[in-house]
């Protein structure tokens, strides 16, 4: 940008060394560099905020960067720090498939199929009817449909024996 403002400064001089001010044209001319004076600073000006962006957002996402380390901690998948997610692993390929625990209660049909190879990996249907071989998958599936109901009146029991104490409190007080 000081390139810029080194040539409007240059066409100022160049006016002011061939005196075109007593002509009307030459008024013209002085104007028209003094809006060009304007113009380049105004430009440079830009220039500075646009290097001072940039810098702020290279640290922004820096910082950013290292939350999302701190965050997911190079895991694939996160069904083992959440409560709220099945894995099942799939027949076909053995790939491991995560799913929302509310599938389990839903009371729609749904299937969860596996993202790699597309087999059914858990239908919530309960009248379907399993094959010999996925009868050790089934059993899976209803073990796991028991252990989050178990879960799930665990945490409610203590979050009313919580209240239960919460409550209690604050009649003593």
């Amino acid at each position: 940008m000081k390139d810029l403002q080194q040539q409007v400064a240059y066409l100022q001089g160049l006016a002011e060394g061939i005196e075109v001010e007593n002509s009307k044209e030459g008024k013209l001319i002085l104007e028209m560099l003094d809006v060009l004076e304007a113009m380049a600073e105004h430009i440079a000006g830009l220039s500075d905020e646009q290097s001072d962006l940039e810098d702020y957002l290279e640290a922004v996402d820096s910082d950013l960067s290292d939350l999302e380390e701190d965050f997911y901690n190079d895991e694939e998948c996160s069904c083992d720090e959440d409560d709220d997610y099945v894995e099942v692993e799939c027949p076909e390929c053995h790939e491991e498939v995560c799913f929302d625990s509310d599938i389990l209660y839903d009371e729609d049909l749904i299937e969860v199929t596996c993202p790699s190879c597309g087999a059914v990996v858990f239908c919530n249907d309960e009248s379907e009817d399993f094959d010999d071989d996925d009868d050790e998958e089934a059993n899976k599936v209803v073990d796991i449909k028991e252990e989050k109901k178990e879960k799930k009146e665990k945490k409610q029991t203590k979050k009313s024996k919580k209240d239960d104490l919460d409550f209690d409190d604050d009649l003593d007080l």
